[in-house]
């Protein structure tokens, strides 16, 4: 039996739920036992693959933060990804699972909402057209559902065709 997800630790960072209750968006959360990745969305909490948003944090190589938006099915583009924060793609690697904690986040609960002002956030193109999503809380056992038009609004990202 899996053990219940643990808060995140305190960083003075607000994490991404409590960044969507202090913006007044409506959203919704699920809880669920925790999980991560797309098999485990689909198969233990019975969630639509369209619905489903991943977010994929990166880091560059002078320590900031790239959070890329696709749907789950979508594979990212690192060159496209690279040229929308900005960076050169040599410049740009996967965050370790650790330092998502920076971001008031932890591994299978990466979210496309987030606190730091630094933080550059890119949407895939097709999200614009998603509906109601689900997406990472900033917990691997709690699920944000929300209409991805609100969540753009609220996180202002980059758009660009990210997956290849």
């Amino acid at each position: 039996m899996s053990q219940p997800s643990q808060p995140v630790e305190p960083t003075g960072v607000l994490s991404p739920e409590e960044v969507l209750r202090k913006s007044g968006v409506p959203f919704t959360v699920l809880d669920h036992v925790p999980i991560v990745g797309r098999d485990d969305a689909e198969n233990k909490l019975g969630l639509s693959t369209e619905q489903l948003l991943k977010t994929m944090v990166f880091r560059t190589a002078d320590g900031g933060f790239v959070l890329a938006a696709l749907p789950v099915t979508g594979r990212v583009n690192y060159g496209r990804l690279a040229r929308a924060a900005g960076v050169s793609r040599a410049k740009l690697r996967q965050a370790e699972p650790d330092e998502l904690r920076l971001l008031g986040m932890e591994p299978g609960g990466a979210s496309p909402v987030c606190d730091l002002p630094d933080v550059v956030i890119v949407f895939d193109a097709s999200v614009t057209r998603m509906g109601t999503v689900y997406c990472g809380s900033g917990r691997a056992d709690r699920t944000v559902v929300i209409e991805a038009a609100r969540l753009i609004e609220l996180v202002g990202p980059k758009i660009e065709e990210l997956s290849s």
